[in-house]
């Protein structure tokens, strides 16, 4: 069954002259009426849009899937960062307890760990988790009108005591070692405030609104009929992008170096280990965990706005042969053109290639939103396709690895591994089968 909504759009001349547009119409009265213009001797195949009518999508419905939790997710990401710091110091301090004539009756030297150390790692893994904590009980335990100063209070105590801690750590490892280990473990810190500033929300939670339109981390979708609103949709949607693909770079790399890097940097000169083993053993740590944050930061729901909205904005195709029997149009920003439509902007005839076309012409910006979420599934694909690329080489790694402390590594590895591969999965085949009609239901194919 095709569906359709169309609706009168009326636009207006532009203000800057020099700017020239065309576009096609495409209801048969206004292509009749166009091209008794094109022969009149007098026009130049030109229209300033005035009228014409602009179709709007009708969005997919969408189902009620259930998303995990922030602190369910916080909780995954914590324990992935323990496991793959405890097997990194597994890898550099497993002992030959097996042999015979071995002095050593334990699996792990632990006397040779540094346990200052650790607690540093457990700081850093575990603050996001702590706080994500402190907001929960803040929530269920005090009145609505004090959460927010109970909130702020917390997050600078909260703070105040990482911070302490840290300190102490640092100040415990500075007297066993050199400034060389303090500099391998404020480095990320320093890092952070390059990228985020003294934003201390971001060190604090992974998915913070940086826009009035979002509501505990979910941006809105509005189905304006404006195409000065729809682009500012667009622009506040770009920048909540942006911010999580900081965050997700950044989570990642961050957890990969302090549960992967930093033990074997700042373990004893005098240790021998493996260096294959923890260079693969890092390397799988960041991959792991750069798509359990793309997971966590960009689920369904989040992905299905920017596809309503990407469905919105449309994209111009710039032509560069054109018929004389089709008309154009002046472009015009108040202006909303339907598919197929022609225009002329900047001296270049453009052709409308999406449903419905509010963005502006030659904007690389507009360009890339919507061949990103025009078709956003490509996403979980790509997410799909990494994920099993890890996890085979983890099992080729796995079966080939004769020693005790390498297959407990690449094991527990594999566990988190494939709960991820199962979430990537399943927001893929669920979001394939919602949008396998799109075509029929928007009462075209997109082209």
């Amino acid at each position: 069954m095709t569906v359709t909504i169309r609706r009168l759009h009326r636009g207006h001349p532009p203000s800057t002259a020099g700017h020239y547009a065309g576009s096609q119409a495409l209801a048969a009265s206004g292509a009749a009426g166009a091209q008794q213009r094109s022969n009149n001797p007098d026009s130049n195949g030109e229209e300033d849009g005035s009228a014409m009518y602009t179709p709007f999508p009708k969005h997919v419905p969408y189902p009620n899937t259930e998303q995990s939790s922030e602190l369910m997710n916080e909780l995954f990401i914590f324990g992935f960062t323990i496991i793959a710091s405890a097997t990194q110091f597994l890898h550099l301090y497993r002992s030959v307890w097996w042999l015979p004539n071995s002095y050593n009756r334990q699996a792990v030297n632990f006397y040779l760990i540094d346990w200052d150390l650790a607690i540093f790692i457990d700081i850093m893994a575990s603050r996001r988790l702590l706080y994500c904590c402190i907001l929960r009980c803040i929530d269920a335990n005090c009145p609505e009108a004090y959460a927010d100063v109970s909130k702020k209070v917390a997050k600078y105590t909260f703070l105040a005591f990482v911070l302490a801690s840290f300190v102490g750590c640092g100040t415990q490892i500075y007297q066993k070692a050199s400034y060389i280990h303090l500099f391998v473990l404020s480095y990320p810190l320093v890092l952070y405030l390059m990228i985020f500033g003294l934003n201390l929300e971001q060190f604090l939670r992974t998915i913070v609104d940086t826009e009035p339109n979002c509501i505990n981390g979910m941006p809105l979708h509005s189905c304006s009929s404006s195409a000065g609103a729809i682009r500012t949709e667009i622009d506040a949607l770009r920048t909540d992008f942006n911010a999580r693909c900081k965050q997700i770079v950044f989570t990642s790399l961050l957890n990969a170096y302090y549960a992967g890097f930093v033990p074997c940097v700042l373990a004893s000169k005098h240790l021998y280990y493996n260096n294959f083993w923890t260079t693969q053993h890092l390397a799988c740590v960041f991959v792991g965990g750069l798509t359990m944050c793309v997971t966590y930061c960009f689920p369904m729901r989040y992905c299905d706005v920017f596809h309503r909205a990407a469905l919105h904005l449309g994209q111009w195709q710039r032509v560069s042969n054109r018929s004389n029997s089709v008309p154009t149009y002046t472009w015009s920003k108040t202006n909303i053109y339907p598919h197929g439509t022609y225009v002329r902007h900047m001296g270049e005839v453009y052709r409308s290639v999406g449903y419905c076309t509010s963005a502006v012409p030659a904007n690389t910006s507009h360009y890339r939103f919507y061949a990103i979420f025009s078709n956003h599934i490509v996403i979980y694909l790509t997410l799909f396709a990494v994920q099993m690329l890890l996890i085979v080489l983890q099992l080729a790694i796995f079966a080939l690895t004769p020693e005790w402390q390498n297959v407990l590594s690449v094991a527990f590895l594999l566990l988190i591994n494939f709960f991820t591969l199962f979430r990537i999965a399943r927001d893929y085949f669920i979001a394939r089968r919602i949008y396998a009609n799109e075509p029929l239901y928007l009462g075209m194919r997109m082209q």
